[in-house]
């Protein structure tokens, strides 16, 4: 490569100046493939063209230069063809790092908000497919997980996002989100004469549940919300029915019982003759351990012949339908 580099190089040349790299990973260590693709973009006055493999690289090229190969088709990721924003161009530069980078070699995408539902999904499909509900698994269908920390799902979705609509990509893309409904509300404990209870200067809080019309109201709503927010060309929002990830596995007739086992060994002092609402506590007090939670519920659909999965189930029904549009059932 270096030595193309001098020939491009030359002097008293007005011919093209164009260079082509195959595969310019190979038997390059990560840490000298990050180096050189910097060194190429620095490049003037010549044009590169590269194919890769690599999600080190493709994390590291600037995004408007990507072209993704598919179905015997070039898409351009430039702004003339993509409906990013310009500032989902310099969030991107910034947040997509080497494992969302994936996201371009992926055969299809499962965009999640946490940690959670990144260890939960692939085993919750290698169940799906033990039970005949599904021909594949997530490694098997080429499906990447893809965990973006947080609720910014359009800043991502958009990369496989058309203006052109007679052009869109075939890659089914499921976001799988929370609802974010509480049915739970804090409060301060308020005494007969209208004080604020303190036990060692800490306000004492109660926990109560919403007016359940209000709750299921606010549920569907937010639920509609979601999916006209995200629902575009081949990407497809997921919601959960119910809060978040957690208070829907413990609302699911299929889960419920495992998930009260197991949040029982990962919070040992929390009082089991209430688990709805230990659970609520801990999801408004930000105690909950999610991935710790996750990682026994995950274990426990690899392992336990006793859980048994019900397509039909209100609690999982969504994260069933994620997946199966991903695996392309």
């Amino acid at each position: 490569m270096a030595a193309e580099l001098l020939h491009l190089h030359k002097k008293n040349w007005d011919g093209m100046r164009l260079g082509l790299i195959e595969e310019l990973e190979a038997h390059l260590h990560p840490q000298a493939q990050m180096k050189i693709i910097e060194s190429l973009q620095e490049e003037e006055n010549i044009q590169l063209i590269l194919t890769t493999h690599s999600p080190n690289i493709g994390s590291k090229v600037k995004l408007e230069n990507l072209i993704i190969c598919n179905s015997n088709s070039a898409f351009p990721l430039g702004s003339k063809y993509t409906k990013l924003k310009n500032d989902d161009y310099v969030f991107l530069e910034r947040f997509l790092d080497v494992t969302k980078s994936n996201l371009f070699f992926a055969k299809s995408v499962l965009f999640v908000e946490g940690w959670a539902e990144e260890i939960l999904l692939p085993s919750l499909a290698i169940k799906l497919k033990k039970e005949g509900i599904i021909s594949k698994d997530l490694t098997e269908a080429g499906v990447s997980v893809v965990n973006i920390g947080n609720t910014a799902f359009l800043r991502y979705s958009r990369i496989f996002l058309r203006k052109d609509k007679d052009n869109m990509l075939n890659v089914p893309i499921s976001i799988i989100t929370d609802v974010d409904i509480r049915e739970y509300e804090k409060n301060p404990k308020i005494n007969a004469e209208g004080n604020v209870v303190k036990e060692k200067d800490k306000i004492v809080y109660v926990f109560t549940k919403i007016d359940k019309t209000q709750y299921e109201k606010d549920t569907k709503a937010k639920i509609e919300f979601k999916e006209k927010e995200f629902k575009d060309q081949n990407v497809k929002v997921f919601v959960a029915p119910q809060w978040t990830l957690e208070y829907s596995l413990f609302k699911s007739p299929s889960f419920s019982k495992k998930f009260c086992e197991i949040l029982k060994n990962v919070h040992p002092k929390i009082d089991i003759n209430n688990y709805e609402q230990e659970l609520a506590k801990k999801l408004i007090n930000e105690g909950l351990k999610k991935t710790e939670l996750a990682y026994e519920i995950a274990q426990a659909l690899e392992s336990d012949p006793t859980i048994s999965i019900d397509v039909e189930d209100s609690g999982i029904e969504y994260l069933i339908k994620a997946i199966k549009y991903a695996v392309r059932n």
